[in-house]
Order: structure tokens, then C-alpha cells, then sequence
């Protein structure tokens, strides 16, 4: 069903520890599409695919879940930025669903990612051609950290030229504590 970490693995327990019920990315795909298709007659023909994943070059490989619907669905309307999610605003949401087909269909898929290092250390990951892990996702990881500095409580002085980051960190400050007790 594409990649998976080996049964066993560091990387295997912290997955179904820390994330019961994940599933690759092929079968995320293929369940989504035949319940698409089936119950709402969704079909490439009719539909338009809004997609909000972190722009995360370990996103975008041949077997990962944005390229696998992009190459079924066809048409994409790219909604998102750092940390998966939707950061278009009305306006864009307006632009989105004036771009779809008459009596058409439109379906958004969203989400963040998370890397899971080959010691099962959730939140790092080791990219192609670099000699030590990163995180992965940075983003997320970065806002985590901030978070978790200012006592759950970032600054409330917003960098207008990090608005994504803004946003990630308004919806951390909720969760960090909570998040680091495990």
C-alpha cells in the first residue's frame, strides 16, 4: 500500500502509539475516492480539488497522498501553506468555488504532516541527501516550541510578515502543555 516503516521498527511503535489507525497514503486515497465516487457520483469530470498540505517537499513524492489525488482528480486549486492548513481566506474560498464546474462538485483535503524518525522520534525526520534528521514538520514544530516558551501564551504582536506562523501559533497555544505530557 506504499511506504511504511518496518513491523517492529523504533519508527513502527511511535507510529501506532502515538497515531492508532493511520493509514499510507494510497489507502487514504482509495477509500476517499470510492466514497466519493459511489455515494455522491463525484468523478474527475465533475469535481475540482482543493488541497491545503504543507508546501514540505517530503509532501509531494510519487506515492504521497497530494500527488495521488492531483493524478486522479485532475484540476487543483492549492488553498494552504505552512502546517496544512487552508490560509486563502473568503476570498479565495469564493475563487475556488467559482472555478468549479457547472452543477459540479468541489472536495478539500487538508492537513498537516508529521515525520517520524527511524529512532521514533515524532516530529523529525531525515531528508533525502542531509547528514542529521530535521523537523518535520518545522513549522508545527517551531510554533510547539514557542508555545511551550512563553507559557502557552505567545507574543500577541503579530508579524505581518508571518501570518501562517501567527495562525499556527494562536492554534497551539491551546494544546501545548497538554501535548508536551506525552
Amino acid at each position: 500500500l506504499g511506504r511504511a516503516p518496518k513491523p517492529g521498527s523504533k519508527c513502527f511503535e511511535a507510529l501506532h502509539k502515538y497515531f492508532p489507525g493511520a493509514l499510507p497514503d494510497s489507502a487514504v486515497h482509495l477509500r476517499s475516492k470510492a466514497l466519493l465516487e459511489e455515494k455522491y457520483g463525484m468523478s474527475p469530470k465533475n469535481t475540482l480539488l482543493g488541497t491545503s498540505f504543507c508546501p514540505d517537499e517530503i509532501n509531494n513524492n510519487e506515492f504521497d497522498l497530494p500527488t495521488l489525488m492531483r493524478n486522479y482528480w485532475g484540476n487543483v486549486f492549492p488553498m494552504g501553506g505552512i502546517g496544512g492548513s487552508p490560509y486563502v481566506g473568503e476570498t479565495g474560498f469564493k475563487a475556488f468555488s467559482s472555478h468549479v464546474a457547472q452543477d459540479g462538485h468541489i472536495v478539500v483535503v487538508f492537513g498537516p504532516h508529521v515525520g517520524i524518525s527511524e529512532d521514533g522520534e515524532v516530529g523529525k525526520y531525515l531528508r533525502e541527501g542531509q547528514p542529521n534528521i530535521s523537523t518535520a514538520c518545522g513549522a508545527v514544530v517551531g510554533a510547539y516550541n514557542a508555545c511551550l516558551a512563553a507559557g502557552g501564551n505567545p507574543s500577541s504582536d503579530e508579524d505581518i510578515y508571518d501570518m501562517q506562523m501567527n495562525e499556527i501559533m494562536a492554534e497551539f497555544s491551546k494544546h501545548a502543555a497538554q501535548i508536551s505530557e506525552t
